[in-house]
């Protein structure tokens, strides 16, 4: 059933992604970074370890996610260490940010692995999501949970219909 590296990958995805943010709704504290890292570095370190990385569209998959992940990863570390106004703001919507991040990361990857289809809805999911999460003050106490059900739904969207699990 699970034969294949993509759905694998989506699988511990699904299953990590969710996880961290729900752990985040319920402890919003700097330390959180660390729960983050440790998902980031399995996640990455298991698709590093499993994709054929000679091959350029797996690097180009790899990257698609890397890129997007650290980039998410610093500016969501440096929020605890700035006075800005700005940093101050998105401390309170680190949810909402990841949602954006993700979708970036999504489209990114039905550009080098196509047909891309489930990966632009993917990323449209996150992205409505993540902007909601912004502009709806309602929302941003539950975005975190709103990341974890986007999540999970973008990447059991992907696991079920971007491999063969379901043949």
């Amino acid at each position: 059933m699970l034969a294949d590296t993509r759905s694998r990958v989506y699988l511990l995805w699904t299953i990590l992604a969710p996880l961290g943010f729900l752990a985040t709704h319920y402890y919003q504290q700097h330390i959180i970074n660390a729960l983050w890292t440790t998902i980031s570095v399995i996640g990455l370190g298991f698709m590093y370890r499993v994709m054929p990385l000679r091959v350029k569209q797996m690097r180009n998959i790899f990257m698609s996610w890397l890129v997007p992940i650290a980039f998410g990863m610093v500016v969501s570390a440096a929020v605890f260490y700035s006075d800005s106004l700005f940093a101050a703001q998105l401390l309170g919507h680190l949810g909402a940010f990841w949602l954006g991040v993700m979708a970036v990361a999504y489209f990114w990857n039905g550009i080098v692995d196509r047909p891309m289809a489930w990966y632009v809805c993917a990323a449209v999911i996150n992205a409505v999501a993540c902007v909601l999460c912004f502009t709806v003050i309602e929302l941003a106490q539950v975005q975190y949970i709103i990341a974890a059900i986007v999540t999970a739904w973008s990447m059991l969207n992907l696991l079920l219909f971007r491999t063969d699990v379901l043949s």
